[in-house]
């Protein structure tokens, strides 16, 4: 085995979650990987040890009127324990047959079934009744004595409310031992954190839980380093997004941009960017590699860094924004030449003109803005 290949390994399992990189970059080996079913590639399968399929999921198109503060009162459910086998929904994602042959095809160790997302066109009784059904669904299909992979219940906000309903409505589902707390892409981190918190408050501790779609932000990392049990499992798409538009992000979590060469096998590059950020991270997860003083984010270095990306800018680009302040220098002295007062408050434009002059004649910019513009 390559030593980075190694090192990737020691690292996620070194964290106190198993990592899961989300995306279709097959250029890295992860150990953790999760793919919505549609675009699940065997390059990632086989860059991977541990797998998970989403069935990814569509929106409803009505809504309920159930307030944001529902209770368990304001639910009907239509399934029980001895109720006959729910049919498939009109509204999902894969179809349920889709979503199984994908699943013997790449032996996925995990699997989440359709669900409906919570989000701002949807309300919230709509995702968690309509998520129950679509899982209730998977499961009457699928045999799960020689089905490949573990079946993954999936949980919308509120998620303690959803395993509520699902304990009334839904034991079969209620009582398994994989969950996914979905629906908080648009949350804050602390919003995130808080609705993980809430869930294990009702659910207990025993239940494999696995946050989907969830960022990596340092709230969340905190969080984690201080109660590990919270989670089992997360996923992230940031260091993918990251690594494509150029950018990486350390232990404050705020990318920055470094600009990367585009072209032929730009990919090859994202994956390296991708790897060293999933490292940083899995590090930062795991209290036997880093301590506190170890993630603390080291405010002096970002501003000592900004003012030296500010002189190398000007050092590399000389000419680096006089073209454009040139042109409406320019352009300032014939509008002053072909106008005059009737036309323009001239005096207006001298003034501006004065300050703009003075402007470029700081010490900051060198005083090369003049000699650019021809400027005494």
């Amino acid at each position: 085995m390559q030593e980075d290949v190694k090192q990737r390994i020691l690292a996620n399992r070194s964290a106190v979650v198993d990592i899961y990189l989300s995306g279709g970059n097959g250029r890295l080996y992860w150990p953790c990987r999760l793919q919505p079913v549609d675009e699940s590639i065997p390059t990632v399968r086989r860059s991977s040890s541990k797998y998970i399929i989403d069935s990814g999921f569509q929106e409803a198109e009505s809504n309920t009127d159930t307030p944001v503060n529902a209770t368990l009162g304001d639910f009907t459910g239509e399934a029980t324990a001895t109720t006959e086998p729910a049919s498939e929904p009109s509204l999902s994602g894969a179809k349920i047959n889709e979503l199984v042959d994908a699943a013997y095809e790449r032996r996925p160790d995990y699997i989440i079934p359709n669900d409906t997302v919570n989000t701002p066109n949807v309300e919230m009784r709509t995702a968690i009744e309509e998520t129950a059904e679509k899982v209730a669904a998977f499961l009457d299909h699928v045999d799960e004595t020689t089905f490949p992979a573990t079946v993954i219940v999936p949980l919308q906000p509120n998620h303690a409310l959803h395993f509520a309903y699902l304990a009334e409505n839904y034991p079969r589902q209620a009582k398994r031992g994989h969950f996914a707390l979905g629906g908080m892409k648009n949350l804050t981190p602390t919003e995130q954190v808080a609705c993980i918190k809430s869930f294990r408050e009702v659910a207990g501790y025993a239940p494999y839980v696995h946050a989907f779609g969830v960022g990596s932000s340092r709230v969340l990392i905190q969080a984690l380093r201080e109660d590990p049990a919270l989670l089992q499992s997360v996923d992230f798409s940031t260091p993918q997004h990251h690594a494509s538009s150029g950018r990486i992000a350390g232990t404050s979590r705020i990318p920055i941009y470094v600009g990367t060469a585009q072209g032929t096998d730009s990919a090859s590059t994202s994956a390296q960017l991708m790897s060293a950020e999933l490292v940083d991270i899995a590090r930062m997860l795991s209290p036997t590699m880093t301590s506190d003083e170890d993630v603390r984010v080291r405010w002096d270095q970002f501003e000592k860094y900004h003012k030296r990306l500010e002189n190398n800018i000007l050092d590399a680009n000389p000419d680096f924004e006089w073209e454009l302040l040139e042109s409406r220098y320019n352009s300032l002295d014939e509008l002053l030449a072909t106008s005059d007062a009737d036309d323009i408050d001239t005096d207006l434009l001298v003034d501006f003109r004065d300050k703009l002059t003075d402007h470029l004649d700081q010490e900051t910019f060198g005083g090369r803005a003049n000699a650019a513009l021809g400027s005494a």
